[in-house]
């Protein structure tokens, strides 16, 4: 090991030239613009034809200021179509595609196709833009939202062969609801209902007048009043009566019923006979078959096949015999039903009961099964930003229903063969993975506690999970691992989950250790304990949030096209050791530096880690986002190291992109220095504590193909000092910001919806033991970019 002197020596003359662009940049900038002006695709359209380039919405306020403009126009620019074509600076790369790869030989496939309709886009022209009937649209949309007498008018302006639309609103302040005014008692049977409800009203005074809201109000009046058993009940039934005449820009709104109400809508229905088809198949009309009828908890159970047990399906139907029908009941039984995670289609259809003069309605309930077993296999080639490439096969069997209680059972295996090439490290290192991994899930809570669950949407999992992981560093070891898992998942709502693991059981083991990996083993202890064979019997809690999975209904009129900001979290807190340690100190009466199962050691620790990320689309073409991760593991006890795949690492496709992976830190150490280059690196570096922080902007260029710049930041460190083998590793709150390491770039998406392709180029702007280097950067340097650039091909968003 070198003794890792970074002390710079001043500036020559050279040095200070090759900060400056050299001829290789300068005609890379040349060669940019020249293409970019060749891609306009102007000369593609006929005489007199005009690309439209969009609108602008201009206001002017005749009675002073008008607040909420800016909010204004982005509403309105959602019902402005088409929307024009993408461009980036002067150029519109998509259209230049989709006429330069002219027409396609073939209906599907080729390049030529693929050129034209995945990645082209068709000129959008300002014939196909309807100023004239656009205007009126945005007009009456202004009256909607409560700016009466507004108008708006529309001016083309075009210059050479691109056309773009004015819209000029003359905008009056908005009028504000003064009173509600709901049914009175005389006026209808649901009058009592209807008062009930008034305190979860959308709608309150002081409030813009707000079509859209209006009509969510009579669908939401809608859906409670279902719930009373009005199963015939409409939102048509209820209008709302607008009074703007009481002057100082004020409504007055009244709720009112329809007074030819069907009768059948004034009665509550009552739920008689519920019909359950667990393999109904509309292509062979599978009801007309003879059924094979069994009557199971007030449920007629028609089914000749018997794929299922019959209780695991009647027990999550919400719809019973004799009940009041109900609007949520119904809609409880869809989503549990779905939520078994075996049946394609759900479909409920209610009729009325043949008995004269009752109010009973009969369920039908049709469920189409997925198939129940499959094979899939999946070759993959794999280059990933730790400059390990190389391929990978996995297969995964899947049973739906393989103890006839809709269980899930996987069973999958995992091979791939990689190798590390790169400027940054020596020779090559070869690593070889395989796996074995068997799961089952059943959709409900298996536990000796009873929990009710049938009044919540979605249906809660236990899963019990059996892996086989080896994985071979070629020149270095072996890593053989078994795991036993038992656990809960369950959704609180859409966007919020949990899952915990009472009991989750892995055991480690190294072995064909290499000679010169021994000697470092032998070298430093704290290394050596993290790999050594060993038990982890621990419990770990996750919790997730996600905003970009809300239900809010409110949320559907206040943000149309889009939600402007949305955010993730996720929170894992795993604890191993605790319990088996304290029934062994009890039962030994003893005080054992090491206490021992089957004869091998077991982990004792704590880890706790939190992802937050959060998203702020500026418009619908474009993103920031951005996340930090926070994450420490503390080994005691029994312990005194975490065991290594507990451990933390950093860099990557999915982390800091400008450094290989696992090859920062801890602190100010640096594996690819600090070690003799005469030898091939061990570059995997773990640690204690993490820290990470990560800037991305996200935008559209063309159709499937999306553009990022980032910034990602962040290091680990350790929390007991290995002076030894890695100096400077230590975690200390007064020095830690100045260690972490930066590292920038930009990279390409293509999003083909059920997949994305992402491809990132970074580089390091700052690193943990040198500090700055920005200031060394030069792209026209053959060495330096060998020495820098990290090219990241990778599966998904990083985050």
């Amino acid at each position: 090991m070198h003794s890792g002197n970074y002390l710079k020596p001043m500036q020559s003359r050279t040095d200070i030239y090759r900060k400056y662009p050299s001829s290789f940049v300068i005609y890379s900038i040349v060669f940019t613009i020249m293409l970019l002006t060749s891609c306009t695709a102007t000369k593609y359209l006929k005489e007199g034809e005009s690309f439209y380039n969009g609108a602008n919405i201009n206001f002017e306020t005749p009675q002073g200021r008008v607040g909420r403009k800016k909010i204004l126009a982005k509403e309105l620019h959602t019902y402005i179509n088409p929307k024009p074509n993408s461009r980036f600076f002067a150029a519109r790369p998509g259209v230049w595609l989709y006429f330069v790869a002219g027409t396609p030989k073939k209906k599907k496939g080729g390049l030529r196709n693929f050129l034209k309709h995945k990645l082209g886009q068709p000129p959008v022209l300002l014939s196909e833009a309807t100023p004239s009937r656009t205007a009126k649209l945005l007009e009456g949309q202004l009256n909607n939202e409560g700016y009466f007498r507004s108008t708006v008018t529309e001016e083309v302006i075009t210059k050479g062969k691109n056309s773009k639309v004015n819209y000029n609103v003359t905008l009056y302040r908005p009028y504000r609801i003064r009173s509600i005014q709901y049914p009175q008692v005389k006026d209808s049977v649901y009058a009592s209902i209807i008062k009930s409800l008034q305190e979860e009203s959308l709608l309150d005074t002081g409030r813009r007048y707000d079509l859209e809201r209006m009509q969510a109000e009579q669908v939401r009046i809608e859906e409670e009043v279902e719930n009373f058993g009005f199963y015939y009940f409409d939102d048509r039934y209820l209008v709302f009566e607008a009074d703007s005449t009481v002057g100082k820009r004020k409504v007055d709104l009244t709720l009112k019923l329809e007074e030819d109400i069907p009768a059948r809508a004034r009665k509550i229905f009552h739920l008689d006979q519920v019909n359950v088809y667990p393999n109904y198949s509309l292509s062979t009309d599978s009801v007309q078959a003879r059924p094979d009828t069994t009557r199971i908890n007030g449920y007629n159970y028609i089914d000749n096949k018997h794929f299922f047990r019959p209780e695991i399906i009647t027990d999550v139907i919400n719809l019973k015999k004799g009940n009041i029908y109900s609007r949520e009941a119904q809609e409880l039984t869809l989503s549990h039903l779905m939520g078994l995670g075996a049946f394609k289609f759900v479909n409920v259809k209610f009729s009325e009961s043949p008995r004269k003069d009752s109010a009973m309605l009969n369920a039908d309930i049709y469920l189409t099964p997925l198939k129940k077993k499959s094979l899939r296999a999946e070759i993959q080639a794999v280059s990933k930003s730790n400059n390990f490439v190389g391929p990978g096969i996995a297969f995964t069997f899947t049973n739906r229903n393989f103890l006839r209680g809709a269980e899930l059972f996987q069973l999958k295996l995992n091979t791939s063969y990689e190798v590390q090439i790169s400027n940054q490290t020596s020779g090559a290192l070869n690593s070889f993975e395989a796996g074995l991994e068997s799961s089952l899930t059943v959709p409900r809570f298996i536990s000796p506690i009873h929990i009710d669950y049938t009044s919540r949407k979605y249906l809660p999992k236990t899963q019990f999970k059996l892996a086989l992981n080896f994985q071979n560093r070629v020149s270095f070891f072996r890593i053989s691992s078994f795991n036993a898992a038992y656990g809960y998942t369950w959704k609180e709502s859409i966007a919020k989950s949990h899952e915990f693991f009472p009991i989750d059981l892995t055991f480690i083991k190294t072995d064909k250790k290499s000679a010169e990996f021994e000697k470092r083993l032998n070298e430093n202890p704290v290394l050596s304990n993290s790999f050594e064979d060993q038990f982890i019997l621990g419990t770990r809690y996750s919790y997730t949030i996600n905003t970009q999975l809300t239900e809010d209904k409110a949320q559907q009129y206040e943000e149309r096209q889009y939600r402007k900001h949305n955010f993730y979290f996720n929170g894992t807190i795993d604890v191993a050791g605790n319990l088996l340690n304290s029934v062994q100190r009890a039962i030994k009466n003893t005080e054992d530096s090491v206490y021992k199962i089957l004869n091998l050691p077991y982990s004792q620790y704590v880890r706790g880690d939190v992802d937050f990320r959060y998203y702020w689309a500026m418009d619908e073409h474009n993103k920031i986002a951005s996340r930090i991760i926070v994450g420490t593991g503390y080994a005691y006890g029994n312990s005194t190291t975490m065991p290594y795949i507990k451990q933390f690492a950093i860099g990557g496709s999915n982390s800091i992109r400008a450094f290989p992976a696992r090859s920062i830190g801890p602190g100010t150490y640096d594996v690819l220095r600090e070690q003799s280059s005469d030898t091939v690196r061990f570059i995997d570096q773990r640690g204690d504590i993490k820290l990470e922080g990560n800037l991305e902007y996200r935008f559209d260029l063309i159709k499937s193909l999306k553009g990022a710049i980032f910034i990602d930041a962040g290091n680990i460190w350790l929390l007991k000092k290995d002076d030894q083998e890695r100096p400077g590793g230590v975690f200390d709150k007064d020095t830690f910001l100045n260690q972490l390491a930066v590292g920038t770039g930009a990279g390409l998406r293509f999003d083909f919806s059920f997949f994305v392709l992402r491809v990132d180029v970074a580089f390091p702007l700052r690193r943990p033991a040198e500090g700055w280097v920005a200031r060394d950067i030069d792209f026209g340097s053959p060495s330096w970019r060998g020495d820098n650039i990290v090219f990241n091909i990778a599966i998904g968003y990083p985050f």
